[in-house]
């Protein structure tokens, strides 16, 4: 071999050298740049399901917050109504009036209140003639529970009866309403 010649077998050799030791490290840098981009994508697609799980959850909360206000409104609506009339009765249409007074409550108390109103309240109000209007003053929600919502109701209630002057009273009745079917009724009273 001439000199010549070596000189190009080691020019060759270390061209060779330098071109092998630069592609491991130019296919590292490829390998972490593609390492990256799919870190980056696996990252980017847990923050979208997270985002996607995150707006279902207020969705439903939302949702849930909709229907809590709902029962509250649609509870107090029924308590305004149900309220005068389950406490109004006259003397003349007795058995109508304590029928429809009866429709307005519902569980147990609808038990304990017809026993109240065929018992004690029909007889006094047969025998003196007393007629009763219940007028609402006010109304508001004081807590809800699920299908349940207690009701504080502001009454007037004027009782007439033949002799006698008629009387007024004010009165805070505490009404727990509970939801039956797509409606509510009357599932207690105290006086407050």
């Amino acid at each position: 071999m001439t000199i010549e010649e070596t000189e190009m077998a080691t020019a060759f050799s270390e061209e060779t050298e330098h071109t092998d030791q630069s592609l491991p490290c130019g296919s590292g840098r490829l390998r972490l740049n593609l390492e990256r981009g799919l870190l980056l994508r696996w990252a980017i697609v847990v923050l979208v399901v997270v985002g996607l799980v995150a707006a279902a959850a207020f969705g439903v909360l939302a949702d849930r917050a909709s229907g809590r206000a709902r029962d509250r409104s649609d509870a107090l609506a029924a308590a305004k109504s149900r309220v005068p009339v389950l406490l109004s009765y006259d003397h003349r249409t007795l058995e109508d009036d304590l029928a429809r007074s009866q429709d307005q409550t519902t569980g147990r108390f609808r038990t304990d209140y017809t026993k109240l109103l065929d018992g004690p309240v029909a007889k006094a109000a047969t025998q003196k003639q007393i007629s009763t209007k219940a007028t609402l003053s006010g109304a508001g929600v004081v807590k809800a529970a699920g299908s349940r919502v207690t009701v504080l109701v502001f009454l007037t209630q004027t009782t007439v009866a033949p002799g006698v002057e008629p009387s007024v009273s004010a009165s805070r009745v505490e009404v727990r309403m509970q939801q039956v079917g797509n409606g509510w009724k009357v599932a207690g009273l105290a006086p407050r």
